[in-house]
């Protein structure tokens, strides 16, 4: 039988190598007219983004969006979300663990600085001052894929995974929104987040298997 996920991990995952490939065999020139089109898209936003409000909305969902939202949500999923939830938080977490692990390599190869704007000033001290692919996009499209994909089957659980979804929406757009991302960067994270979870899903009935091995196991040695 066919796994529609592995087709999916191959179709995104080649999309990202194609488009990295390509954004490398040009050097990012800032004279070809697809950086020139990445370019005016930033200065849109930049120029745009007049309303105090929604900057400052922004800012906080760019600093809280990921890692402060995302943790404390797969740790819940594990510890009361049953069954379903507790394989969502593992092929999950396991999906985001290797994005973390190879974003920054990645980064650091393709080496494309960020934008040459004030609003850097947003970055936190920790973040990486390369540009490509986005690290915010590369977890957060990874958590909304594994949820969505996941996390079912009850009107409840469809609603956290709705409101997800669209936090992890807010998490990207405030990215461009801010200055700190290219869009081809948006672009590029999403593709490899999704597809990094979508090659987990293709696994999940080993890996829920082996799980519930360890699980047992753990349970084994607590009685003895």
């Amino acid at each position: 039988m066919i796994n529609i996920y592995f087709i999916a991990f191959f179709i995104l995952f080649i999309s990202f190598l194609l488009v990295t490939v390509f954004l490398l065999s040009i050097n990012f020139k800032q004279d070809h007219p697809l950086i020139i089109l990445d370019n005016s898209i930033n200065a849109f936003f930049l120029e745009n983004s007049l309303n105090n409000y929604l900057r400052e909305f922004m800012i906080y969902v760019t600093f809280y969006g990921r890692e402060y939202i995302w943790g404390p949500v797969l740790i819940a999923l594990f510890l009361f979300g049953g069954v379903v939830g507790r394989k969502t938080a593992i092929i999950t977490g396991l999906s985001i663990i290797i994005l973390v692990l190879v974003g920054g390599e990645i980064k650091n190869i393709i080496d494309r600085e960020r934008p040459e704007l004030a609003n850097n000033m947003y970055l936190l001290e920790e973040e990486s001052k390369k540009s490509y692919p986005s690290g915010h996009a590369l977890i957060v499209s990874a958590g909304a894929t594994g949820v969505v994909c996941l996390y079912r089957g009850t009107v409840r659980r469809k609603i956290i995974s709705l409101l997800l979804v669209i936090e992890a929406g807010l998490v990207i757009f405030s990215r461009i929104y801010l200055g700190l991302h290219y869009p081809l960067d948006i672009v590029a994270g999403i593709l490899l987040g999704i597809s990094v979870t979508f090659f987990f899903l293709g696994w999940q009935k080993q890996i829920d298997s082996l799980s519930k091995k360890i699980f047992s196991f753990i349970k084994t040695r607590k009685v003895t």
